[in-house]
């Protein structure tokens, strides 16, 4: 794969990782780029699609958690902590899928575990960070409520990863 041939799923993954799944789904097939944009004006667009995302998410999360107003006061706190460290998360995850994309036409062995165990590594990082906001949310809220978040924020997630997944090729 050449530079010219990664940029498409390049920006389907900035798309998923960056802006959720509505804005990813709303993109137009990618085709590729004649010129490459500056890294500056890149990572200007996706922190706008971050912005976006974050809007988008806390829309649903909102709509779909009818949250009381005592409730509403005490997650939404917890929850912009735990988006903070998603973002930190997410980042490590753009990484790992633009290492592979700059590797992909060339991929080793040897690099193509490396990815992989990076990837496992970040997974385990999620779910620790998952698992410790979860806990304080029991804290918090009713189990009953707690359990719907994570409901509605795993089906969030499940749409970006398949989207992901339908973006990335498989290794060679």
């Amino acid at each position: 794969m050449t530079k010219t041939q990664a940029l498409p799923f390049l920006v389907v993954a900035t798309l998923c990782v960056g802006a959720g799944p509505a804005a990813a789904q709303a993109q137009p097939a990618a085709q590729p780029a004649q010129t490459q944009p500056a890294p500056a004006d890149v990572d200007k667009a996706i922190e706008q699609l971050r912005k976006d995302a974050r809007t988008e998410v806390n829309a649903l999360i909102g709509a779909n958690m009818n949250f009381t107003s005592d409730e509403a006061a005490k997650f939404w706190p917890l929850y912009k902590a735990y988006e903070e460290r998603r973002k930190a998360l997410t980042d490590e995850r753009f990484a790992i899928i633009k290492d592979y994309a700059a590797n992909f036409a060339a991929m080793s062995d040897a690099k193509a575990s490396e990815l992989m165990l990076r990837a496992l590594g970040l997974e385990e990082k999620a779910g620790a960070a998952k698992r410790q906001f979860l806990a304080d949310l029991q804290k918090a809220l009713p189990g009953k409520t707690v359990a719907r978040f994570y409901q509605v924020h795993n089906r969030i997630d499940m749409m970006v990863d398949i989207l992901l997944a339908e973006g990335i090729p498989l290794v060679q």
